[in-house]
């Protein structure tokens, strides 16, 4: 490859983690903060952001020369939910189990060793201290619903999981790569998991997996809440919703394929 095209591949490899780089915690980012956190020169920075606003994929604030993300992400974040057809069968799901539990309720999927919430359900009295929304990435390791998906993936991924720093975060964090390895074990036997306190103080997650046509676990849904609210004696009755639920929306997507695939037959034999 040569100097000019290794360029262009820096550019939009900078370009697309610049993207990355906004959040629903930092919706705006300066010139300053984007060359920090991808390790760049500034002036890189501005050259790469003033490229991105021509296209409408970042908007500059003129008063306070913050960028957020622009239009064009928007229309690009419309299409991929369009097609994110785990979501039309998830969210009257999610809507039910919100109302039959009493807590948020949220759709993630797998990216490296983290995961994304796709979808999220809020409960009418929702906790300020949880740290969910549509977009955040958290930790899979030490959260509901990334061992949900983590205890059904490859041996290659658990192991690159557990070859990375456990970082504690709460005061039941597991930190023993051996120790995450049983508890992920435990829920491919069960079926679910509770995360009791893992990620963030005072809070508790019930997961359960997701299954596509193939039977391999593309998602996971949960309900997180306060452990005021989710104890010993209501826990039982908890996991056993958000199992249902997930084994619904495991439903819905196989029924799904099925109908897509009888179309797809139609259609060729009317040709």
């Amino acid at each position: 490859m040569n100097e000019s095209k290794k360029t262009t591949s820096s550019s939009v490899e900078n370009a697309l983690k610049i993207l990355k780089s906004f959040s629903m915690d930092e919706p705006e980012l300066g010139v300053t903060d984007i060359a920090e956190k991808l390790n760049i020169a500034k002036s890189t920075a501005h050259r790469l952001l003033t490229s991105l606003a021509s296209e409408g994929f970042v908007y500059k604030d003129m008063n306070s020369n913050y960028y957020s993300l622009g239009a064009s992400i928007l229309r690009l974040t419309n299409i991929v939910s369009s097609q994110l057809k785990i979501l039309n069968e998830a969210t009257p799901v999610l809507n039910v189990l919100t109302e039959e539990t009493g807590e948020n309720s949220h759709i993630s999927i797998l990216e490296g060793k983290e995961i994304i919430y796709l979808q999220k359900i809020e409960c009418a009295y929702p906790t300020k201290m949880e740290y969910t929304h549509i977009g955040r990435r958290n930790p899979a390791y030490c959260t509901s619903a990334g061992q949900a998906i983590l205890a059904f993936e490859e041996k290659e991924t658990i192991d690159f999981i557990c070859s990375q720093p456990l970082k504690k975060f709460a005061p039941n964090t597991i930190t023993s790569p051996d120790e995450l390895r049983k508890k992920l074990l435990k829920v491919q036997n069960e079926g679910y998991v509770v995360s009791n306190q893992e990620f963030q103080r005072g809070i508790i997650g019930i997961a359960a997996p997701i299954f596509n046509e193939k039977n391999k676990v593309i998602a996971s849904v949960n309900i997180t809440g306060p452990i005021k609210r989710i104890n010993a004696m209501n826990l039982p009755q908890l996991v056993k919703k958000v199992v249902n639920a997930g084994e619904r929306i495991s439903v819905l997507i196989k029924q799904r394929k099925q109908n897509d695939s009888f179309s797809k037959i139609n259609q060729q034999g009317g040709n």
